[in-house]
């Protein structure tokens, strides 16, 4: 569950982990300065949308097309953490942020124009936006607010500025993570009583969070026919990302079933099947690591070709740092080739800086 205060983002679920401070968006006024930047795009292939925080406070959406070796700012000098998503026909950058003492809101940036327009303005906070289209008319978003006190996903219409929220008649089923295909939505919920309870209890005993039952659920962009694939337990799901072809999942998570640590998964579906791709303890093993673990987020993508894990990670011996005020440590995106199992780094921000979303444009 999440609940918005000035702009402060405290959950009760699993979308950012606690301990990490994740929940923390920054409680100060703010004054608009975040800009977007005048950069050429690259249309020709899949790209990688990057959100991060850097250690002089501020947040940018960084283009990246790793294997031609470019990278386009598109936005910066915003003060609060970032979600964002590229459309399909790779003209617009949705994304998420607070202005002042507001709630997060969407804003929609036109590669071509280089105007940026807000598309909500209501009271609830809105999150991890995903694109229903090619052309960027219809954005999703995870929300939450007095209306509704447990996450849901709703569908805006960018021209009319209207949303619709899905699920309404299940007050218990919170939605952690989820994302959008080109005809579907795939989402992990949980369920908040429980959620809550949990939580409570390892506050109480000072322990580790324990397991809960994810329960992963695709439907049709209208929210229709919403059909459960499959329970998975975990302590977190942090993130999920259709592969190109829509048939399977790559999900980012916390102590999946029996695995413990990080890990990175591919849940197919067709039959249902769960695959370990990559977790903390697979790189521990393997010789001349580049990275130390899997970073806090679980961030992770399939390439178009299905041949590589572009993911988060964090580098052997990185020192902490202090991200205004926040002790962490740095963090990149490498390439690990499911062919030969080799790991690469492909991308490291420019400044001291951790990565708080990451999405695939095909």
């Amino acid at each position: 569950m999440y609940e918005f205060g000035c702009k402060c983002k405290k959950t009760m679920g699993a979308t950012v982990i606690l301990s990490l401070i994740l929940v923390l968006f920054g409680c100060q006024n703010k004054e608009d300065t975040s800009s977007p930047v005048d950069e050429p795009h690259v249309d020709d292939s899949e790209e990688l949308i990057v959100s991060v925080f850097d250690n002089e406070g501020k947040s940018s959406v960084v283009e990246i097309n790793a294997e031609k070796h470019v990278e386009n700012e598109l936005v910066n000098n915003e003060e609060v953490w970032l979600h964002a998503s590229l459309s399909g026909n790779k003209q617009y950058l949705a994304y998420t942020s607070a202005k002042g003492d507001g709630p997060w809101e969407i804003y929609l940036l036109d590669r071509n124009n280089k105007k940026t327009s807000q598309v909500t303005n209501d009271t609830l906070g809105q999150l991890i936006p995903r694109f229903g289209d090619e052309e960027g008319k219809t954005i999703y978003s995870e929300i939450i607010g007095p209306a509704y006190p447990v996450s849901k996903i709703a569908k805006i219409d960018v021209q009319k500025k209207n949303s619709i929220v899905f699920d309404t008649k299940q007050p218990d089923r919170a939605v952690e993570m989820y994302d959008t295909s080109k005809d579907k939505i795939i989402g992990a919920f949980v369920s908040e009583e429980e959620n809550i309870a949990r939580r409570m209890a390892a506050n109480d005993a000072g322990v580790p969070l324990g397991q809960i039952v994810y329960s992963i659920y695709e439907m049709n962009l209208d929210g229709a026919d919403m059909n459960l694939v499959t329970n998975i337990k975990a302590v977190n799901i942090d993130s999920m990302a259709y592969g190109a072809n829509g048939n399977s999942v790559i999900l980012g998570g916390e102590n999946i079933n029996e695995d413990e640590g990080s890990g990175i998964y591919q849940l197919s579906l067709t039959d249902k099947t769960l695959t370990t791709l990559l977790t903390d303890q697979m790189i521990k093993k393997s010789k001349n690591p580049l990275l130390s673990e899997i970073g806090q987020r679980r961030l992770a993508v399939l390439s178009k070709n299905e041949r590589f894990i572009y993911f988060s990670g964090i580098p052997k011996n990185a020192a902490d740092v202090s991200f205004d005020g926040i002790i962490s440590k740095i963090q990149c995106i490498y390439k690990y080739d499911l062919d030969n199992k080799e790991i690469t780094k492909v991308y490291e921000y420019k400044k001291p800086a951790f990565i708080t979303d990451m999405t695939v444009t095909y």
